[in-house]
């Protein structure tokens, strides 16, 4: 067979994911042609494609070794290099395939990715090649979709949203740019509905999509850890609207306070019911870790709403349990939050191993900085005025409940995929300053709850004064 008709068969193959049969046949020409370098790079590529960067390096360095300046040549030993972990073998590769090849928009995106994933990037510069990459192939759907990917990574919302629209607008059908409008639809402003909406059409086209289906479980996940969400955030609130608001106030908010939760709930649920396919969401909460987790995050709530009760007392001691039952809320909420985080991580046979647990724990916490540090330091700073004082050493708690909660998360979504992570030393550090600091808060919070100033009466039993002379006169009449 001649030499470019089983390049031609190999190509074939391998685009239709028979890798063994494209190796077999490019075996056979390499025995008729030892030194052919474009049958040493199609080896090259599917050394990559069986996951083997090694192999493939040697396959294309052979090929470069036959012709210095064969663009595809380099353009392996790029990628080879990357999954290798040598970035500055990688970039000088690529710059060399783009120096060969300056018109060729695969080789141009492949330099755009590694100025934009490298351990130095270069995001001016990798904007300007995604620019030339685009120019080269304006209807291009695949270009638009690796480029989108791209100002992912370069933070460029408005990018990643123009050039998913371009995509859709050649190939409206186009799988990765469906998963990717998905995707921002959950991050933007129509949120879990208009992403639910893509990915059920997306699935009942192709049903075993993996990154469709990784995308609904993180949806239906993160919306049930709403719930445990909620009651941090009716603990937070309570405690910082304790220390200010009277009592009588506080009669008219605990009603509204007591019903928040439950309607919370509920209407998680019915969208959830209504937005997943059917059956969905009873098949993955019918388990006992996420049963668990439910009632523990339901038992937290009543626990809460007690305190929510107690805090309003005028009696000392009444005023110190109800910051408990706040704190042992918050508690109860994290140890539900963390088991459905744990039911999203290490899923069952129904959904794919998830991707995005560090970067949903991460948002959690810059959120949770964002909200609690401001209410934390006006409460510390308020202190000495505010009308119950001792709810500082809630609110504190509460806080340091939740960063415990949000630190583990990321730990133990790190340990998934701990070659993923440089600078280990500084992120070892980094999470053990984050849970002593977690402790201390929750630490501190307690010995406020349990020996701050409270504003009310001791709840102290008179006892029983002596009977009336009359009576007594009664009893020693009798016989």
């Amino acid at each position: 067979m001649p030499v470019q008709a089983a390049i031609e068969r190999a190509r074939v193959a391998r685009e239709l994911g028979r890798i063994e049969e494209a190796r077999r046949i490019l075996g056979t020409a390499l025995a008729t042609a030892p030194d052919d370098p474009e049958v040493l790079v199609a080896l090259g590529n599917i050394a990559l494609d069986l996951g083997d960067p090694a192999e493939a390096s040697r396959w294309a360095g052979q090929a470069i070794v036959a012709d210095p300046d064969l663009p595809d040549a380099h353009l392996v030993v790029g990628m080879a290099a990357v999954h290798l972990d040598d970035p500055h073998r990688a970039l000088r590769h690529l710059e060399t395939a783009v120096r060969l090849s300056p018109h060729s928009a695969p080789t141009l995106l492949m330099l755009a990715w590694l100025l934009a994933y490298g351990p130095e990037p270069d995001p001016a510069r990798a904007r300007a090649v995604l620019a030339e990459a685009v120019e080269l192939a304006p209807d291009d759907a695949d270009v638009h979709c690796a480029a989108a990917e791209i100002y992912q990574r370069l933070t460029d919302q408005d990018a990643v949203r123009r050039h998913v629209a371009a995509g859709l607008a050649v190939d409206p059908t186009h799988t990765d740019l469906l998963n990717l409008q998905a995707r921002l639809e959950f991050e933007g402003v129509e949120g879990r509905a208009g992403a639910v909406a893509i990915l059920r059409g997306l699935l009942a086209r192709t049903p075993t999509d993996p990154t469709a289906r990784r995308l609904l479980a993180e949806v239906h996940w993160r919306a049930l850890m709403r719930l445990a969400t909620w009651v941090w955030v009716f603990a937070a609130g309570l405690a910082f609207a304790t220390m200010w608001i009277p009592a009588s106030g506080l009669r008219v908010l605990s009603p509204v306070l007591f019903a928040a939760l439950p309607l919370a709930w509920f209407g998680v649920f019915r969208k959830l019911r209504r937005q997943l396919p059917a059956g969905y969401l009873r098949a993955r909460v019918l388990r006992p870790r996420p049963l668990f987790a439910l009632v523990s995050v339901g038992g937290a709530g009543v626990v809460a709403d007690i305190g929510a009760v107690a805090l309003r007392s005028q009696y000392v001691e009444l005023v110190r349990l109800g910051g408990w039952c706040v704190v042992l809320g918050a508690l109860g909420a994290a140890v539900g939050h963390l088991l459905l985080f744990t039911a999203w991580q290490r899923p069952g046979r129904d959904d794919p191993e998830a991707e995005d647990g560090f970067d949903f724990a991460l948002g959690m916490l810059v959120g949770s900085a964002l909200l609690g540090v401001p209410l934390l330091v006006i409460a510390g700073l308020g202190r000495g005025w505010a009308r119950q004082p001792v709810t500082f050493g809630v609110l504190l708690a509460v806080l340091g409940i939740v960063l415990g909660t949000i630190v583990l998360e990321g730990v133990l979504a790190m340990a998934r995929d701990r070659t993923g992570y440089r600078r280990v030393p500084l992120i070892v550090a980094t999470v053990l300053a984050l849970l002593v600091a977690a402790g201390a808060a929750v630490w501190w919070g307690g010995g406020e709850i349990a020996g701050g100033e409270v504003r009310g009466h001791e709840l102290v039993m008179m006892p029983a004064g002596p009977p009336p002379s009359g009576a007594l006169e009664s009893r020693a009449d009798q016989p």
